[in-house]
């Protein structure tokens, strides 16, 4: 009878593992986009980045930056994929920030400065030059 326990305790053990092996394997490699969808990527961002407002286009990149990452295999809500640190992300502090100010521009009534939101666009702007590059 022992030996029974003994045999499920090292199944249940080695499937742990083998989950715990393919997981770290799966997000710790790199992935690449296609060419092709780098290109449509990338006309996408220079299309939002000719809108006036900042809010919209913080908002609009924020879509974009999920959108790249569901492309390269994350299938969760943007929160949930930065929870995971994904290696493609080069700065994982500026996007959660970046991500906090979305969250906050279309949840909250405050009014936010201009200046403030046009200096936040910028750096969004880099960060999703930067995983398009």
């Amino acid at each position: 009878m022992t030996d029974m326990y003994v045999w499920i305790f090292i199944i249940f053990f080695v499937s742990i593992a083998s989950y715990a092996i393919f997981t770290v394997v799966k997000y710790s490699i790199k992935k690449k986009l296609p060419k092709s969808r780098k290109v449509y990527l990338n006309r996408l961002l220079k299309t939002i980045s000719k809108k006036e407002s900042s809010k919209e286009k913080i908002i609009d990149y924020d879509k974009l930056y999920h959108k790249i990452l569901v492309e390269l295999g994350y299938n969760w809500t943007f929160w949930d994929i930065l929870k995971l640190e994904p290696n493609e992300i080069w700065n994982i502090n500026k996007v959660w920030e970046l991500h906090k100010l979305r969250n906050k521009l279309v949840h909250d009534f405050d009014l936010i400065d201009e200046i403030f939101l046009k200096r936040k666009e910028e750096e969004y702007y880099r960060e999703l030059f930067f995983i398009l590059k």
